[in-house]
């Protein structure tokens, strides 16, 4: 990170850093054989991106998380936050954690080299996050915003905008916030109702309400930067008739904007996110691109922050599966009962818990990295075709890793028994942060249409077939434990897709579908992974060897399930007010 402290490394004792370390090998492995890292380097644009560099910067963020954000994450879910005159108060340590985090240089990481940062893959950011978001999820979507915010700007932002945001953006100095939802429009944005009248030079005056603002405001920075979408008097309904808006908390000249924070909401997780009501009340914000292209604007940072939901529930899964580990080893019960209780992890049940947990750790893992791969692979390449691969995952990667993650938690309590069910360890509020992921960013649901009609149908399946030859030449090559399994699998989604797009209603399928091509997802990644964990004497290949050969005897069930699933008709029964 050039001249800051990300070089300074200093190393924590080893028992102290054991979660954040046993997630940086496997990171590093993962970067290596399923994000291709040393291939990307061979393109121009990530040529400077060495692996020093790298694991250094790892190795920073992991000591980060386990020094600053684990112990602030326990802080901040007893405290959460709290809505003073001032505005939004966050937990104790939760302001000067952020700027730590702005020190350390971690916000330049990803950003490209021509705009300031250090211009590493996004793969790279997506492990980065995992390790902070592992140990504090909360925090991590302070950072989220702020990265996802700069996508929108750098690609639809004006000459103005650019110069006036950007750099704040770039160096976290500027916080940002997304606000879309309303009290009739959640997922169906084109029913918008928050108001954007033009003035004079751009200036735009906006009205309205917007619910479930992550981080809608706080102290950890002066300024926060909303993204809000509202409707433009373009005679337009729908979606064609909202514009985004770039909507500061504070004026060029200093001043209050007229907006401000009518409540906090209660929420089951994530107490030390504060998840805002936002009211605009004649607040002053410019047009991000187009009036009537909002929607256009906001893709890229709704994009991003799919694969960070992907991300978080990567971490999650991992965090949960590793803490669930270690207690395992050290908790002594059971065995003869003439000699000393022996450890948990001996009993086989428990070992088929952890099994299943670092495996589908691992392989929510890889399905977050394969994605970003592929948009790091249309950055070098300028090639339209990763850029359609990586959208098409994106549904994907964001639904079932983020249910992945609540699964690994949840299972994680079940290792850890009563304990588990307490505070005094992180596996429930994992699970609590972690469980609005399949929510927030469009639903399972709304993602498995969006797969379906727009991924498929829309595109007559041209990316979905790319997608398969790449999967078909990979696991024909050599042989796996999954290599055959996913070869047939390739074979049943084809066939299931062709009869589901015949019938009347394929939306019923959606879901379904969407679980059947993860499965395909995670055979192939499974396949490259064994592939590649061939050491015997390394710990950590050892121990993904064993839960991937473990996953791979229910994975060909699996597969015929959802296809089932998939073409199964709903009952005609309709639901009616109780």
């Amino acid at each position: 990170m050039g001249k800051c402290r990300a070089h300074q490394l200093y190393l924590l004792p080893a028992a102290a850093m054991s979660i954040a370390h046993s997630q940086c090998t496997a990171l590093k492995f993962h970067l290596r054989h399923i994000a291709k890292l040393p291939q990307l380097r061979g393109h121009e644009v990530f040529s400077h991106a060495d692996d020093g560099t790298l694991h250094l910067i790892l190795e920073q963020a992991a000591q980060f998380s386990t020094e600053v954000l684990a112990p602030l994450a326990a802080q901040a879910d007893r405290q959460g936050c709290r809505l003073e005159d001032s505005g939004v108060k966050l937990p104790d340590g939760a302001a000067s954690a952020y700027q730590l985090w702005r020190e350390l240089g971690f916000p330049l990481f990803g950003t490209e080299l021509e705009h300031g940062g250090l211009g590493f893959p996004l793969a790279a950011q997506v492990a980065l996050q995992e390790l902070c978001d592992g140990a504090n999820l909360a925090f991590g979507m302070l950072a989220i915003n702020q990265r996802c915010a700069l996508r929108a700007v750098l690609t639809s932002g004006n000459a103005a905008q650019c110069t006036t945001w950007l750099p704040g953006l770039i160096s976290g100095d500027i916080a940002s916030t997304i606000a879309i939802s309303e009290a009739q429009a959640g997922s169906d944005v084109g029913r918008i109702s928050t108001r954007a009248t033009p003035l004079s030079d751009d200036n735009w005056r906006l009205d309205g309400v917007k619910l479930w603002i992550s981080y809608g405001d706080h102290d950890a920075s002066e300024q926060i930067l909303h993204f809000v979408l509202a409707r433009v008097p373009n005679g337009e309904v729908g979606t064609r008739g909202l514009g985004l808006f770039l909507v500061p908390k504070l004026l060029a000249d200093g001043s209050r904007n007229a907006l401000c924070v009518a409540r906090l909401e209660h929420k089951m997780g994530l107490h030390g996110s504060p998840t805002c009501v936002l009211e605009l009340n004649g607040a002053q914000g410019s047009l991000l691109g187009g009036a009537g292209k909002g929607l256009q604007a906001l893709f890229p940072m709704m994009n991003a922050m799919r694969l960070a939901v992907a991300a978080q529930g990567a971490a999650v899964s991992n965090a949960a599966a590793l803490h669930a580990i270690r207690y395992a080893q050290e908790r002594p019960q059971g065995g003869d009962p003439r000699h000393p209780a022996v450890a948990i992890a001996t009993h086989a049940d428990v070992r088929r818990m952890l099994l299943e947990m670092t495996a589908q750790g691992e392989l929510a893992r890889a399905l977050a990295l394969r994605c970003a791969s592929f948009l790091d692979l249309a950055r070098a390449t300028g090639e339209t075709r990763w850029q359609k691969l990586a959208e098409l995952l994106l549904p994907i990667a964001k639904t079932v890793c983020a249910e992945i993650g609540f699964k690994n938690a949840n299972q994680g309590i079940q290792v850890l028994g009563g304990y588990g069910y307490s505070s005094d360890y992180p596996l429930e509020r994992l699970a609590r942060d972690i469980r609005v992921a399949t929510i927030y960013e469009g639903t399972s649901g709304i993602q498995a249409l969006d797969l379906l009609k727009r991924k498929i149908i829309a595109d007559d399946a041209r990316t979905l077939h790319d997608l398969l030859h790449l999967i078909r030449a990979d696991c024909a090559q050599t042989a796996s434990p999954f290599s055959a399994l996913t070869l047939s699998a390739l074979t049943l989604l084809e066939h299931t897709l062709t009869r589901l797009c015949e019938s009347p209603a394929p939306e019923t399928g959606a879901y379904a579908l969407l679980q059947l091509c993860a499965q395909i997802l995670h055979g192939w990644n499974a396949h490259c992974l064994l592939l590649a964990a061939t050491d015997a004497n390394d710990e950590y290949q050892t121990r993904l060897h064993a839960a991937l050969t473990f996953h791979a005897h229910g994975y060909a069930e699996a597969c015929h399930y959802w296809a089932e699933r998939a073409l199964s008709e709903l009952p005609a029964y309709s639901f009616v007010p109780l």
